[in-house]
């Protein structure tokens, strides 16, 4: 990747094309639009350095055609985690984390070292390391995987460098996350675009144990696919039904459209256990919104989560109602010192089904 020189950097932040930001002693610039092939995303730190956006993982709908099509010689299947993307760089002697818009992440940055050794950076200043943030404490996604239960945990997936496109091949990554001994997402094996069978077998697994799905990634570090089992959109369901008016529809519909096309696909057609998860899975949901507007005339979605520094607390406070554009409610007497750490729980209010909710059960006329 080029680097941006200055005048091309004056030109974008004079068109709000890029913003200055800065997080404590760190500096940046977030690029808001692609600028000269660098995507959006991206941060350009002070020394000129560029932190590369992480790209968007296209999504293959029908297993068998879809690998057949997209990979003409062997590929590596990779756990797909539900949580928060961030990548982790190494600046002034800190360790940092960037949101997939940019920002500096005060929740990811400040429970980094729980997480990871940063002792990769010493021998590997220029490596990013493209991580998944899971676990029911994580304060951006309603829900979580079953593989963490308890506060978060990181799962890393991909690496990049400074100032290059693409990421590390295959085996170069693999070396590095056995060498520090590094949290890592699952990889299962390598295929051949004819291993049908195995694979079938490796996602109906998956899908029986609730996981999201699979990665699919050819050797050379090059374009990727993604796979989600069907379970994964009945939980998808399950934990944002409460919130049915305040997401795009597009967001029910897309996950109804990969639930048949992988039931169609995996001979469960006739699993009617499977449809009534569903149904159950939306109604629940929309119950609860009921219980909570009729018992505190809201709705919205309860977080927890934990900082190491008070101040962290207060920054990601701000990052939410700054970035979120949504109404988010702070619990009393937050954040609260709980053992080691600083505890903060809030809410965010799902507006849209709260005003919907607050008039029918009111009595109030409405049209269709």
């Amino acid at each position: 990747m080029t680097l941006l020189d200055k005048d091309n950097l004056e030109i974008a932040l004079a068109r709000g094309k890029a913003e200055h930001l800065a997080f404590g002693e760190l500096c940046y610039t977030r690029l808001t639009d692609e600028i000269g092939g660098v995507p959006k995303g991206s941060v350009v730190l002070a020394d000129g350095s560029v932190i590369p956006g992480y790209p968007s993982i296209a999504r293959i709908q029908a297993l068998d055609p879809g690998l057949k099509k997209q990979f003409e010689g062997p590929f590596w299947a990779e756990e797909k985690m539900d949580g928060f993307n961030i990548r982790i760089f190494f600046q002034g002697g800190r360790v940092y984390a960037l949101s997939r818009g940019g920002f500096v992440c005060p929740f990811s940055t400040d429970r980094m070292l729980d997480l990871l050794d940063p002792a990769i950076f010493t021998n590997h200043p220029e490596l990013i390391l493209c991580a998944e943030l899971v676990g029911p404490d994580n304060p951006y996604l309603e829900g979580h995987s079953p593989q963490v239960q308890e506060d978060i945990d990181l799962f890393i997936f991909d690496m990049m460098r400074r100032d290059r496109e693409g990421f590390l091949p295959q085996q170069h990554r693999m070396d590095l996350l056995e060498e520090f001994e590094l949290p890592r997402a699952e990889i299962f094996s390598r295929f051949q675009p004819s291993d049908r069978e195995a694979i079938s077998e490796l996602i109906r697994r998956l899908d029986e144990d609730g996981k999201e799905g699979l990665v699919f990634k050819p050797e050379d570090g090059g374009q990727r696919a993604k796979y989600v089992t069907a379970r994964s959109n009945t939980y998808d369901f399950s934990v944002t039904s409460e919130g049915l008016l305040d997401q795009p529809p597009e967001y029910f519909t897309n996950r109804l459209l990969r639930m048949g096309l992988f039931m169609a696909e995996h001979g469960q057609r006739q699993d009617h256990d499977r449809m009534s998860e569903l149904g159950h899975a939306l109604m629940q949901g929309l119950f609860r919104s009921i219980d909570a507007s009729r018992d505190h005339n809201r709705v919205g979605s309860r977080f927890r989560c934990r900082f190491n520094r008070r101040e962290n607390a207060y920054r990601f406070i701000q990052h939410i109602e700054q970035t979120g554009g949504e109404r988010v409610k702070v619990y009393d007497d937050m954040p609260r010192q709980e053992g080691d750490y600083w505890l903060l729980e809030f809410e965010r209010i799902h507006q849209r089904m709260t005003g919907f909710l607050n008039q029918a059960l009111q009595g109030g006329r409405q049209f269709d």
